[in-house]
């Protein structure tokens, strides 16, 4: 999964370089297939409980692809106003959150409170 999450913050880099039309659909189809892999491998390695378990919004591979982009964004902030900056601050604060969100899914998910929608 780690795997995945690196490649997808380097498209997301390498999607904010693009003007292509084209090569960004191509981007795009990537970090689906990236996506997909993540769910694929969730879906393997922790068993999903239907029962009593309120339903996540989206996908683990969904949430991944979310922090990559937030990475991504928080890392060429600091490139463009500096690390003091009070943009680069919330685009990093704004990563915690997504941080704290996916651990709090990924402990959910683990102890059967939450489950993860169906592909």
């Amino acid at each position: 999964m780690l795997r995945s999450a690196h490649a997808l913050a380097e498209l997301h880099a390498r999607r904010g370089q693009v003007v292509d039309a084209h090569l960004v659909f191509e981007i795009d189809c990537r970090r689906g297939e990236l996506v997909e892999d993540i769910n694929d491998w969730i879906a393997q390695e922790i068993p999903q409980h239907r029962n009593g378990a309120s339903l996540h919004t989206e996908s683990l591979g969904a949430v991944v692809d979310r922090m990559a982009r937030s990475w991504v964004e928080a890392n060429q902030a600091i490139d463009v106003d500096g690390a003091r900056s009070d943009s680069t601050h919330k685009y990093w604060y704004h990563l915690a959150e997504l941080v704290d969100g996916y651990t709090d899914l990924v402990t959910d998910v683990a102890g059967g409170r939450r489950r993860l929608p169906e592909q």
